[in-house]
């Protein structure tokens, strides 16, 4: 008997495995669980490269992912309509959040902005609406062909075309004598052996460490009979010798750098401004309208803007 008891008791607990294994119920306790839902960049929408062009909108604080390929090396743009938005690019993906550090990062002004070179890659782009209303925009990327050439508008050889710098500007032969009509001489007895500056002009390198800085406001005669400017303030020449004071990396006392990393008067956050590139220091549009600085600590919380524009004296010049 109890054998026969037992062999039931087997049977029954045979029966019971069986059926676990055949009802995903019984194992997850009610159903599959769902697949978790996917946000941040994991959620990019996905563009072909052609296509990367949308009209929407943003509530203040909120933000979307987009997300591309590139099969080629290429040279591309992005351009929003708008300001006060805040665009990150990302090469990975992870979670919520880009993965790595960020490949740039900038404030929108309505204006476009080069991102230059990007190798074959997949990205991903956050928009962020730094402002506290909704705002409708346009956002697109574009495509440049690859222009190679000299960038530095001081060389003989400027190419005013080229997007990318080769490395091949030529700076003002400083070798070269030449006749200086105001001292009826040449130059080579006026004004001794030079040097490229740190423009590229040629300079009297008697001028390095004679007791006055040179940043431009005293200058020489080139060879067209035109007075430029000499700029030895540079760490090349070791602050024209120690004539000029020490340029510190980042902001001096009382600047901050904003939100682009430009250094700006740190009493301009919640003046009653809204400092969103509608005014400008030393000739760069400021922006605080952003997280960091709280919106510009509220200013740009506020309906009405004022299109003022606050402008800090650069220094003299007389090089004419």
């Amino acid at each position: 008997m109890k054998k026969l008891f037992s062999l039931i008791m087997l049977m029954m607990f045979m029966m019971i495995g069986f059926q676990s294994c055949d009802d995903d119920s019984s194992i997850t306790g009610g159903g599959v669980n769902p697949e978790p839902e996917l946000v941040g960049c994991e959620a990019a929408d996905l563009y072909d490269w052609d296509s990367v062009e949308f009209s929407t909108s943003l509530d203040g604080g909120a933000d979307r992912w987009v997300a591309f390929n590139l099969e080629e090396l290429t040279y591309f743009t992005v351009f929003i309509n708008q300001p006060g938005f805040l665009i990150t690019m990302y090469a990975l993906c992870d979670g919520e959040l880009g993965g790595g550090d960020a490949l740039f990062q900038f404030q929108t002004d309505g204006n476009s902005f080069d991102v230059g070179i990007a190798p074959p890659e997949d990205y991903y782009l956050n928009i962020l609406n730094t402002r506290p209303g909704r705002l409708d925009f346009t956002f697109s990327l574009t495509t440049s062909e690859i222009l190679y050439g000299c960038m530095d508008d001081d060389a003989i050889n400027y190419d005013d075309t080229a997007n990318i710098d080769d490395g091949s500007c030529v700076l003002t032969d400083c070798n070269t004598d030449y006749w200086v009509e105001a001292y009826q001489d040449w130059s080579s007895n006026v004004y001794g052996e030079m040097v490229n500056d740190c423009n590229g002009n040629c300079s009297p390198i008697t001028w390095i460490g004679d007791t006055y800085c040179d940043v431009g406001d005293w200058g020489i005669y080139n060879a067209d009979g035109e007075v430029v400017g000499i700029n030895l303030w540079c760490v090349e020449f070791e602050w024209d010798g120690g004539d000029c004071e020490e340029i510190i990396e980042g902001c001096t006392e009382g600047l901050i750098e904003d939100c682009n990393g430009i250094c700006a008067p740190a009493d301009w956050l919640g003046d009653g401004f809204c400092d969103d590139g509608s005014y400008e220091y030393n000739g760069s549009q400021i922006y605080f309208n952003c997280d960091e600085y709280n919106n510009d600590e509220g200013d740009c919380d506020a309906l009405g803007r004022t299109t003022e524009r606050r402008q800090y004296p650069n220094g003299r010049i007389k090089t004419n």
